[in-house]
Order: C-alpha cells, then structure tokens, then sequence
C-alpha cells in the first residue's frame, strides 16, 4: 500500500464563481437577466434601461435609486438567489422593434453581454442572438 503525500502535488483551488456568461432571455412577456449580470455589476439595486436605435443595441448601466428613469434590478448579493426577471412591455416592445422580422411571437431570444466595467454597464447587441425553442409551461394536474 502506497503513501499519499498530499504536499507532492501542485492543487489550484477551482473557482465554482459565476463566468462571464452574461445572458439576457426576452421572452414573449418578460426579460431575464442571468444572475452573472446582478454579480458583474455588484448586485446594484437600480439600473438605466438604455437604448441605442440606430446600432441596435440595449444596454442597462447601473445606478442609484434616485437616479432619473432607473428600475429596480438585483437584491443584495446574499439575497439574490437566481435570475432578474423584468415584465417591462415598453422596453420588450422596443427591443421586439428593434429586431424587426428576425422577432417570431412564440420564440424566445437569448443575447451575450459585453461588461464595460469603466460605465459599470453590460450592453447587448440584438442582432447576435441565439433562437431558443419557446416556454412550455409544466402541465399542473
């Protein structure tokens, strides 16, 4: 029986942190932020939706409370257990917009953020999506 000496290896701790997939689903009625985004942008509780038309791309940036058109986002980081989900028609709408013929009513749509630490923001192009099959929600007898 051989003796395992635990020294004799070179271990590197494994991180089991979230890695940046920064995933929004816009869904026929909501938007869902994936938790990476709440912990990209240090669980802030409020953010500006923002829009640019003419590149189309969505961004949200994070901000105060107080500040002028912010909404609600994460909760703290002990307390924010999974994904954001949004019911916002106005903004749902525009992104649909936005996309013009590529949108499709019953699909579901799934974009990869961009962090830009420095505007503590995380943009989304909508032309680079993914077409994910539509919700089926469980059957409850």
């Amino acid at each position: 029986m051989s003796k395992i000496n635990f020294d004799d290896y070179n271990f590197e701790v494994i991180s089991v942190e979230t890695t940046g997939s920064y995933l929004l689903t816009l869904n026929k009625n909501s938007l869902t932020f994936d938790k990476s985004i709440a912990e990209a942008l240090g669980y802030t509780s409020h953010v500006k939706p923002l829009l640019d038309r003419e590149n189309k791309v969505f961004a949200i940036q994070a901000c105060k409370a107080n500040s002028l058109k912010s909404i609600p986002f994460s909760k703290p980081e002990s307390q924010q257990k999974g994904s954001i989900k949004m019911q916002y028609g106005a903004i749902r709408n525009i992104l649909r917009s936005l996309m013009g013929d590529k949108w499709k009513e019953e699909m579901r749509y799934q974009f990869k953020g961009d962090l830009i630490p420095d505007k503590k923001a995380m943009i989304f192009e909508l032309e680079k999506f993914e077409e994910l099959l539509p919700f089926i929600p469980r059957n409850t007898k």
